[in-house]
């Protein structure tokens, strides 16, 4: 008698607290998950045919630089100097520790239409160079962006560095006068042409060796 006694004095315990607090014994829903926002990739502004990623800054010998951040600068060249080049044979690329200042020609090219030298967009301690151009130089020309950048350079100043390079709308409007100079060296008719007259990859091996020589020293600005 008595454990019955106990057992319904637990149970009316048990059931009052239920009327009391019957928000703690709700079942609790998981909470729904938040939105995923989706960003889709804005596609690289392009100038007269000529890709020009936001992201980087632009030399007036066809070279660019890229803030690493922590005083590292990328270096390499624009897609309008690797299609100007053609196809590269070999590439020289300045020694580990060596001092750079911005427009000195750090990096030597040899193509099938000799060679031709490229000027450092920035200045700074060589930190490190692309070691694979040695048995892939083709890639300077066919992914500048890419896996055919040439340094990396670590730059005591590289704020002031870089306010000497083109960004932005004026790298663009530069880029689209430098390509309607360059069409009319391929072909006057390229610079009414429909399609924009673009340069392609590869397009500096149509040229003769003593034009090519010509043109990579007026633009590459050496």
């Amino acid at each position: 008698m008595v454990a019955l006694l106990v057992l319904l004095t637990f149970v009316t315990f048990i059931a009052i607290d239920y009327l009391l607090n019957r928000e703690k014994y709700r079942f609790q829903e998981a909470p729904a998950p938040e939105p995923v926002l989706v960003i889709e990739p804005m596609p690289e502004p392009v100038a007269a045919g000529i890709r020009m990623p936001e992201r980087l800054a632009y030399h007036p010998g066809h070279t660019w630089a890229l803030d690493m951040g922590d005083g590292r600068i990328r270096v390499g060249v624009d897609e309008f100097g690797a299609n100007l080049l053609g196809t590269v044979e070999k590439v020289v690329l300045p020694q580990r520790g060596r001092w750079l200042r911005q427009g000195d020609k750090g990096v030597s090219v040899t193509t099938k239409n000799g060679q031709a030298t490229l000027a450092s967009p920035a200045e700074g301690e060589v930190l490190r160079v692309n070691s694979s151009l040695a048995k892939e130089p083709g890639s300077l020309s066919g992914d500048p962006y890419g896996r055919g950048w040439l340094v990396e350079l670590l730059s005591p100043d590289a704020v002031v560095g870089f306010r000497n390079l083109l960004s932005g709308a004026p790298a663009l409007r530069w880029m689209e006068e430098q390509m309607q100079e360059i069409r009319q060296v391929f072909s006057p008719q390229m610079a009414t042409a429909q399609d924009g007259g673009l340069v392609q990859p590869r397009h500096g091996d149509e040229l003769p060796p003593e034009v090519w020589q010509e043109q990579v020293r007026h633009f590459f600005k050496f």
